[in-house]
């Protein structure tokens, strides 16, 4: 498995990449998928374009696959009359990942996502059993690793968490943070720490604004002690919004400041808010440079 193959470098040596902001990356290509249901059409219609999208992540040589699962759930595709179809739709986005992986020329490993944007769950008491048994369906469908969400929420988040530890595979959380490194819902770092390594978690991707809130962050994990492997996901700007590509941020400066996080101590790097695979591109150059067994690109 490609994830075993590179497992080891969460604890030292070049820090693991995964991409960028994914509705960006679709958005610039022309195709918006900001909507609840648009995944599920896209994967039915067009997967041709899921898998070029795909391969466009492979080639900007992220480390990290994320397949387009979060909303392939039935809440989010009875949107459009397919709610019956989420074991065949979630099978498809992660078969599509892992052909475009199959045709890199170094391990990428593929994630699931665990967690909606666009839908959450409709009661607190169903919300796990909703969270489960999608991680069943994405574990099914033959991702190596869940990346699990919450939509700002600390409630979901231990949910999508503790159901995508459930299954046994690697779990990471993403948390999403406020200018100035606030926690967006709340509450203190050293908490939301224990109860993630509690949950199950080994990773924990901070999604910040600026670079300086994400130096600030990887501190307090050191100071902290904290086990779970610390990672950024890094905006375009801070104007940027997630789901739209900013325009007038140059990929090439950007990761020279995102370099700064590995000396800062992120074991996982990856686009945030308003990047696409040009930003990925941009920081794999930068990281070949700084870890020159890195291929570089052709």
């Amino acid at each position: 498995m490609s994830f075993d193959r590179v497992r080891s470098r969460l604890a030292s040596g070049r820090p693991l990449v995964t991409d960028a902001d994914t509705p960006a990356c679709f958005r610039a290509r022309g195709a918006a998928i900001d909507s609840p249901g648009a995944v599920g059409q896209l994967l039915r219609s067009r997967p041709d374009a899921v898998l070029e999208h795909y391969r466009a992540e492979v080639r900007s040589r992220v480390t990290i696959l994320t397949a387009l699962t979060a909303d392939t759930t039935p809440r989010a595709l009875a949107e459009v009359g397919m709610e019956h179809r989420a074991a065949l739709l979630t099978g498809i986005a992660v078969e599509l990942a892992l052909d475009a992986a199959r045709e890199a020329e170094r391990p990428v490993a593929v994630a699931g996502v665990l967690g909606s944007e666009l839908v959450a769950a409709l009661q607190p008491n169903r919300m796990s059993d909703e969270l489960a048994e999608h991680a069943l369906r994405i574990v099914a469908a033959g991702v190596e690793l869940i990346l699990a969400r919450g939509q700002g929420s600390r409630l979901e988040l231990m949910a999508a968490v503790g159901a995508a530890a459930e299954t046994g595979l690697p779990t990471w959380a993403s948390v999403e943070c406020l200018p100035g490194g606030a926690l967006a819902h709340g509450g203190r770092l050293t908490e939301l720490c224990d109860d993630l390594t509690e949950a199950g978690a080994g990773a924990l991707l901070f999604e910040v604004s600026s670079i300086d809130d994400a130096l600030s962050l990887l501190a307090q994990c050191r100071e902290i002690g904290s086990a779970l492997s610390p990672g950024v996901l890094l905006s375009a700007g801070p104007e940027s919004v997630r789901g739209f590509p900013t325009p007038d941020v140059d990929p090439v400066r950007w990761a020279a400041r995102a370099l700064e996080l590995d000396s800062g101590g992120a074991r996982i790097i990856g686009g945030g808010a308003g990047t696409t695979e040009a930003y990925t591109r941009a920081l794999m150059e930068e990281l070949t440079a700084l870890h020159p067994s890195i291929p570089a690109s052709r």
